[in-house]
C-alpha cells in the first residue's frame, strides 16, 4: 500500500505533464495534480480505525494501541516472553518434544536478559526517586535513562555503582536540558559522594563522546536571586556582567556557579542591595575565597574601577522596600 501511493505521488500527471506534483486529498480520497487539477486516481485507502468515537472516553475505550514506549521502564513498557503454553495457538496439545524445545528456548530468553533487567530495574527505580526529590520534568530523566542504556551496552556499570552511574547519567541530562543544578545537588540527593559522581561523569563523557553544554549563568543567577531574595533589576544588572565576562572569555575553565555568584555579588554593589560574600558564597555552595578571586578577575578584566570589597560595617546586607524605585534613581 506505501509503495503504491509512493508511485502515485510521484509520477507524471496524463493531462499537463507535471512531475512529482501529485497531492493527496483524504476527505474526498482521491490523488489530486495540484497544477491542472485532474484527479489522477480515486478509492484511497483509508488507514485510520474501522470504528467511530463520538467523545474522547468512547475513543480510549475502543482504542487498541498499547501505551507509548517509555525510557523509564525496564523493558520499554512491553514485556515479551516466551509461553511455557502445553498448547499452540490453536489450541491443540504440543507433543513432548515441542515442548521441551519450547522450555529450553524460555530458560535461554530469561537468562540472557536477566542480568540486564535486573540492573534496569535498580537503576530506574533510584531515577524515579531522584526525579520526584529534585522535581525534574519527564524528558529529563528520559534523557537520563537514555545515557545509562547506552552505558549499560557498552558494559560500563562493571565496577562501579549503580547509584553513581545513574546520577551522572541524571546530571548530563540536566546539563543538555539546561537546568541549573550543580554537581554537589546531584550528589547530596544521589547518597554519593562528589568525587565519585564527577569521575562517572568523566567516565559517560569519555565513553560516549557527548559533549554537555556549559552551564547557563543565566540561570543559576536567577536561582541564586531567588534564594537571596534579590530583585528582579538586580539579576538583569547580572546577567548583563556576565554576558560580558563571556565575550571576555572569562567563563572558560571556571566553575559556572562561582561566575554566576560573583556577577550576583558585583550587580548587588552597583544596586545598592548588597548581600554579603559568605551569604552568597552560602547559598552557591562554595568558599568566600572563591567569590572573591572571581570578583578581582571580573573587575580587573572588565575594567569596573569604581567596584572594591565592601568591608566591616559597609559590608552589612542591605534590603531594599521597593527596588523598581531605587533601581530608577540608581540609573
Amino acid at each position: 500500500m506505501v509503495q503504491k501511493h509512493d508511485a502515485i505521488r510521484y509520477r507524471k500527471c496524463p493531462e499537463c505533464g507535471a512531475l512529482d506534483n501529485i497531492v493527496s486529498d483524504p476527505r474526498s480520497g482521491q490523488w489530486i495534480c495540484a497544477n491542472c487539477g485532474i484527479v489522477v486516481e480515486s478509492m484511497m485507502f483509508d488507514s485510520g480505525p474501522e470504528w467511530r468515537a463520538y467523545d474522547y472516553q468512547e475513543e480510549q475505550d475502543r482504542s487498541r494501541s498499547g501505551a507509548p514506549l517509555s525510557l523509564l521502564q525496564p523493558d520499554f513498557g512491553i514485556k515479551t516472553q516466551i509461553s511455557k503454553s502445553r498448547k499452540d495457538g490453536k489450541g491443540r496439545k504440543l507433543s513432548s518434544t515441542k515442548r521441551l524445545v519450547y522450555n529450553r528456548l524460555t530458560n535461554v530468553d530469561n537468562h540472557a536478559h536477566e542480568s540486564e533487567i535486573r540492573n534496569l530495574r535498580i537503576a530506574l527505580r533510584e531515577l524515579k526517586r531522584l526525579r520526584s526529590q529534585m522535581e525534574l520534568p519527564d524528558r529529563t530523566a528520559q534523557m537520563a535513562s537514555s545515557y545509562y542504556r547506552q552505558c549499560l551496552k557498552m558494559n560500563l556499570i562493571r565496577g562501579r555503582s549503580i547509584d553513581g552511574m545513574i546520577a551522572a547519567s541524571l546530571y548530563l541530562a540536566c546539563r543538555k536540558t539546561e537546568i541549573p543544578l550543580t554537581l554537589k545537588d546531584v550528589a547530596t540527593n544521589a547518597n554519593v559522594s562528589s568525587k565519585e559522581l564527577g569521575r562517572c561523569v568523566r567516565t559517560i563523557i569519555q565513553h560516549l563522546r557527548t559533549k554537555p553544554d556549559s552551564g547557563r549563568h543565566e540561570a543559576l543567577i536567577h536561582r541564586l536571586g531567588e534564594e537571596l531574595q534579590l530583585s528582579m533589576p538586580t539579576r538583569l544588572t547580572a546577567v548583563k556582567i556576565v554576558l560580558q565576562t563571556r565575550e571576555y572569555g572569562i567563563t572558560v575553565g571556571k566553575n559556572p556557579m562561582s561566575i554566576a555568584a560573583a556577577c550576583l555579588y558585583i550587580a548587588g554593589v552597583k544596586t545598592g542591595e548588597r548581600r554579603t560574600q559568605q551569604q552568597i558564597a552560602r547559598a552557591a555552595k562554595t568558599t568566600p575565597v572563591t567569590i572573591r578571586n572571581r570578583f578581582k578577575e571580573i573587575v580587573r578584566i572588565l575594567g569596573m574601577d569604581d567596584i572594591e570589597v565592601k568591608r566591616g560595617a559597609a559590608a552589612v546586607p542591605v534590603f531594599i522596600e521597593d527596588p523598581r524605585a531605587h533601581f530608577k534613581i540608581a540609573k
